[in-house]
């Protein structure tokens, strides 16, 4: 059983055809197609409609981006966001006394943030995979999270007051019912920063 009333994730596993894909869905493979490309092993996560006929339409797609879930990500937040610590100075000190891979790699990614003056910290919350982004600006704060439940957020907060951004049209009316902001949707949110790597060498 699907539940349609927030955006579900899928997984592509496949491609079949020309614009046949197959996906998991619900820990169940199923066959569709796309007009669309979508990447191979990619997570995505669509908004789900049931059509008369009894066949189901997936809209506004969404590709989640790639990271690693950080642990130490969401105390993190909390102490930046207090300002008790100083983002850059915690990378560096961590990242010359680390000895796990995957945290290296985390860090790693979070100091090629720094660079362009944004803060980059994966995080875990409620046993699940999230991202939080964040840039100052002159006039404006931009933050971008992912959860989920709810794909990507873009939130921009200047005098004004805060405003709220989702690819989906379902979030943005679910949203609209508990937060008192403005809640608009956009299809075209892209996170404020993506790790490229500088080589990439095959053996």
């Amino acid at each position: 059983m699907i539940n349609a009333t927030l955006p579900i994730q899928m997984k592509v596993l496949g491609k079949t055809g020309y614009g046949h894909y197959t996906l998991l869905l619900n820990h169940k493979k199923i066959q569709t197609k796309s007009m669309i490309e979508l990447e191979i092993g990619a997570e995505y996560l669509a908004e789900i409609y049931k059509e008369k006929s009894g066949a189901i339409q997936f809209k506004h797609l969404s590709k989640r981006p790639k990271f690693i879930p950080f642990e130490e990500g969401l105390p993190l937040i909390v102490a930046i966001l207090e300002d008790k610590i100083n983002y850059k100075e915690y990378i560096i000190s961590n990242i010359i006394d680390c000895t796990n891979r995957e945290k290296y790699q985390i860090l790693k990614e979070m100091l090629f943030a720094s660079f362009e003056n944004i803060y980059h910290i994966p995080f875990v919350f409620e046993d699940k995979a999230c991202l939080f982004q964040m840039k100052k600006k002159s006039k404006f704060l931009e933050i971008y999270l992912y959860f989920s439940v709810f794909g990507a957020l873009r939130i921009l907060i200047d005098q004004n007051g805060v405003s709220i951004f989702t690819p989906f049209l379902k979030v943005q009316k679910f949203l609209d019912k508990h937060l008192s902001f403005s809640i608009t949707q956009d299809t075209k949110i892209e996170p404020l920063f993506v790790f490229k790597k500088l080589f990439d060498f095959k053996g």
